[in-house]
């Protein structure tokens, strides 16, 4: 992966631990949402899947599960404490087919493609959601499957 330029967005509730805290209650929330939509938009064994703003790494454990042992996620946040979190929870959990990643998705360069780019409430943090998915449509695969869900900005 190469060098990154700065990013010009943030998560204003930051990233502390009682706000991962939050994220990971409202991730159970929504994990039957999330699966269903996955199953529906195709994941499937042995895909590659990279997870957009995986924060502590509830879809990317989820989608890991989805892809199974022959396939592998990966899961990228831009805060160093979403990454550290997501890394002890794979390790504890002994899940060996995710690896995450600390860095801007549409600035970060991978050294192969993915079957599938997915994310959840995260493109309404880009100032602009339509350039973000311009930019991570270049890590997809001729045929991938590219499957986000959320609210859109105009909507906060």
């Amino acid at each position: 992966m190469a060098a990154q330029e700065p990013v010009s967005h943030f998560y204003a509730p930051g990233h502390s631990a009682r706000e991962l805290d939050r994220l990971s209650v409202q991730a159970r929330m929504y994990e039957p949402f999330t699966r269903q939509l996955f199953r529906e938009a195709g994941l499937l064994p042995g895909m590659r899947v990279l997870d957009v703003g995986c924060g502590s790494g509830d879809v990317t454990l989820l989608a890991g599960e989805l892809v199974g042992p022959t396939g592998a996620v990966v899961g990228i946040d831009r805060a160093p404490a979403a990454i550290v979190r997501a890394k002890a929870r794979a390790e504890s959990q002994r899940v060996s087919n995710v690896q995450f990643v600390e860095g801007d998705p549409t600035l970060t360069r991978f050294d192969e493609g993915f079957d599938a780019i997915v994310g959840r409430l995260i493109l309404m943090y880009y100032p602009d959601p339509i350039d973000a998915l311009r930019r991570l449509l270049a890590h997809l695969r001729p045929g991938g499957i590219c499957c986000f869900s959320g609210i859109r900005r105009e909507w906060l």
